[in-house]
């Protein structure tokens, strides 16, 4: 579960801005509480901000920061990340923290700081948290006085092999660090090189898993493979139900074998990035297909038993058998839902979802059904989605708690700041859509007359 995440020196954001999944005193939609260490913690978090004010950067800051941790400095672009409007932003660590459940029950912090400077990381931390309150640092990584590399641990590990072994592996973070290991994270390195079955190496392991299993999605994402059995006629009737239910058209979604060379999906994709999708896609293809989008077109590949990759196009039946439809002959809104509908029988019981501006080319009506037919498919489960929206319907107490909602603000300095709706004790029965758009909350456009003014004298 995602209980919390901190971010500092990164796009919009200045100083340290930070977005809570802990549940209020708030008693109404008791069935939006999931309950781990001793805690309870939101199902669902709605961001709302103007253009611009930084919204969107949260989950960027997300993906990110993920990106860093599973798979090492080398694979981000560092270039102009930091906090531009502030001088000193280049040389001021971006700082990135999450508070965590993993999927073994436990609590925990974990944070990297990185420099944009020197392209490394400064300093990570892993900590365990009790129920009690009680902390243990699992590592810490960080830079002394001398501006020498330390790791410290406060485990005590009994067996005497498993011992050195983490003594080993934390040895390599330390004052001898090499180049290689400045970029990568002691959380990716332990979990890929042990064989995480006891002590320490489990709680790293599922600690990796935990980042490894995100799911965050773009309106402009490249790539998705949620679905990963998407040639299997139960899931594909369970898409075509849930495109029927939403109003699309579409009668059903049906699979094409395609003639397309692998290579040839991805022209006009700019090299480096077209380079990294199709590695990425063909880690994911092993025993069962993996769907994706790429220029605008839905596939789905899966590899034959001599190893050779097999394409399938996926079609849309409109009520005409003879006559299908391509992904992208769809509607902006269709084409989303091809996104998004896989969350609802994908999520695994245990999936943290970020999805950027899930309003984006539907309905007012859609979005609401949505997240209605989420908290319904997800009853009794512990999946979370935390999404930006613009869409006011949805700011209904009626639908969602009060620490449910979140909004970003652009301050006059230009960086962002992040608070809860609950900073301003709303009652239950407030209408607060009405409050958003009037400007009570704050985070939406203010518009300068002024100018206007200027211009037409």
């Amino acid at each position: 579960m995602f209980i919390g995440f901190s971010v500092s020196n990164y796009l919009s954001f200045k100083t340290t801005q930070t977005i809570s999944m802990v549940a209020s005193k708030v008693i109404r939609h008791k069935e939006h509480i999931l309950n781990g260490n001793g805690k309870k913690i939101l199902k669902t978090g709605l961001i709302y901000g103007a253009n611009a004010g930084g919204k969107s950067n949260l989950i960027r800051a997300i993906d990110f920061s993920r990106d860093i941790i599973l798979d090492g400095l080398d694979t981000v672009d560092l270039n102009k990340k930091y906090f531009r409007i502030c001088k000193d932003g280049y040389k001021t660590p971006g700082v990135f923290e999450y508070r965590l459940l993993t999927q073994s029950g436990k609590e925990y912090s974990y944070g990297i700081a990185i420099s944009y400077a020197e392209k490394e990381i400064l300093s990570e931390w892993l900590v365990r948290i009790e129920k009690s309150g009680a902390e243990t640092y699992i590592f810490n990584r960080n830079i002394d006085e001398q501006g020498v590399q330390y790791t410290e641990s406060e485990v005590k590990i009994k067996d005497t092999e498993e011992r050195t072994r983490w003594k080993f592996y934390l040895e390599d973070f330390g004052e001898n660090i090499s180049d290689t290991m400045k970029k990568k994270s002691i959380l990716s390195d332990v979990a890929e090189r042990s064989n995480g079955k006891h002590g320490v190496f489990s709680e790293i392991l599922d600690v990796f898993l935990w980042f490894q299993n995100i799911i965050i999605i773009f309106p402009t994402s490249q790539y998705s493979a949620l679905n990963q059995m998407v040639e299997d006629e139960v899931i594909r009737e369970i898409f075509s139900q849930l495109l029927k239910y939403f109003d699309t058209g579409i009668e059903s979604v049906e699979a094409r074998l395609g003639h397309v060379e692998f290579d040839k999906i991805f022209d006009g994709i700019p090299k480096e990035e077209a380079e990294k999708l199709k590695i990425r896609i063909s880690n994911d293809i092993q025993d069962e297909p993996v769907m994706f989008k790429v220029n605008n077109q839905m596939y789905s590949l899966r590899k034959d038993k001599k190893g050779n990759v097999i394409t399938t196009k996926m079609m849309q039946n409109h009520g005409n058998d003879w006559e299908l439809f391509d992904y992208l002959e769809e509607s902006d809104g269709t084409q989303r839902l091809f996104d998004l509908i896989p969350l609802f029988y994908e999520h695994n019981g245990n999936r943290v979802i970020f999805i950027d501006e899930i309003d984006r080319s539907f309905h007012t009506n859609l979005t609401r059904r949505f997240l209605e037919l989420f908290y319904g498919l997800t009853e009794g489960d512990t999946s979370q989605m935390i999404a930006t929206t613009h869409d006011s319907n949805l700011l209904d107490l009626e639908l969602v708690r009060q620490d449910e909602i979140w909004f970003v603000n652009r301050m006059e300095d230009h960086s962002s700041e992040i608070y809860s709706l609950n900073r301003f004790k709303e009652r239950y029965d407030k209408v607060i859509d009405k409050e958003y758009l009037l400007g009570r909350y704050a985070a939406i456009p203010v518009f300068d007359n002024g100018i206007l003014e200027d211009m037409n004298a």
